[in-house]
């Protein structure tokens, strides 16, 4: 192979690299943030947060200062398996197991997106009230 046709083709594969990359670049992080209300009141610091896409999840994190912050990365389109976003998909979070509310589609960047976790909504005394109605 001539000098010139292996520069020709290196030159082909770093093209193909580069638009490979830059696709992968252009989509970027997705970073939401915000207050949280966790059963009518500013979320305590430590708490779990998971980012999750259907049931995977994708970054997690904790709370503080009474909200959170996460960073969530893009889907790498040279790799067959979902590791990141990709424009469409819904993002849920989780704080410390349980679902915050609403949920928001995936974006490129920053938002405020501020969540609220609500109450069970059943005191634990009221269970042993329904459980006798059934005995």
């Amino acid at each position: 192979m001539g000098l010139s046709l292996k520069i020709k083709i290196a030159f082909v594969l770093a093209v193909i690299a580069l638009t490979a990359y830059s696709a992968y670049a252009v989509l970027g992080e997705c970073q939401p943030y915000g207050d949280i209300v966790y059963e009518g009141k500013p979320v305590e610091n430590g708490m779990e947060v998971k980012a999750l896409i259907g049931e995977m999840v994708l970054a997690t994190g904790t709370t503080a200062g009474g909200g959170y912050s996460i960073v969530i990365p893009a889907d790498n389109p040279n790799t067959p398996e979902k590791d990141g976003w990709v424009e469409g998909d819904v993002i849920t979070i989780k704080i410390n197991g349980r679902v915050a509310t609403p949920s928001f589609p995936a974006f490129l960047g920053s938002q405020r997106h501020n969540l609220q976790v609500a109450s069970l909504g059943v005191k634990l005394d009221t269970w042993g009230k329904i459980k006798a109605l059934f005995k």
